[in-house]
């Protein structure tokens, strides 16, 4: 079973209109999940950016967005992690990627020997790409 990484944009897309085309990517990957085929690996860090965007960008209100992680977490094919190892973060940031957080879910995926990291972040993406990383869309 392929294990994949999201980044906060997938979730974003997936929970609201922003970009219908993402937002289809973005089903797709949670039907892949919901079949059994992918497991879709959510860090505590990407969840955090969810609430703050969510809250603040989209003006949510917090009980509904308390009920979209519920609904997240207990989807099938989801797994929720909130280790991190710091020295592989720090060997990647700010040197390999400009973004923080881009470089922890680098690091996550790295370290937990996970298959691809789901992102519509170009930048992301051609940071990956240039150190050897998968990202979902190049497979899908």
């Amino acid at each position: 079973m392929k294990c994949v990484v999201v980044d906060t944009n997938v979730l974003i897309s997936f929970l609201t209109d922003r970009n219908a085309a993402q937002q289809s990517e973005a089903a797709a990957l949670f039907e892949q999940a919901a079949q059994g085929g992918t497991e879709l690996i959510l860090h505590q860090m990407v969840i955090s950016e969810m609430v703050y965007v969510l809250a603040n960008l989209y003006k949510v209100e917090t009980t509904e967005i308390a009920g979209m992680i519920d609904d997240l977490l207990c989807s099938p094919g989801v797994r929720p992690i909130d280790d991190i190892v710091w020295s592989s973060v720090l060997s990647l940031w700010p040197g390999d990627f400009r973004d923080f957080a881009d470089a922890a879910l680098a690091a996550v995926m790295l370290e937990g020997h996970f298959d691809a990291v789901a992102t519509f972040d170009q930048a992301f993406l051609r940071q990956l790409r240039r150190i050897g990383l998968t990202s979902w869309q190049s497979d899908s």
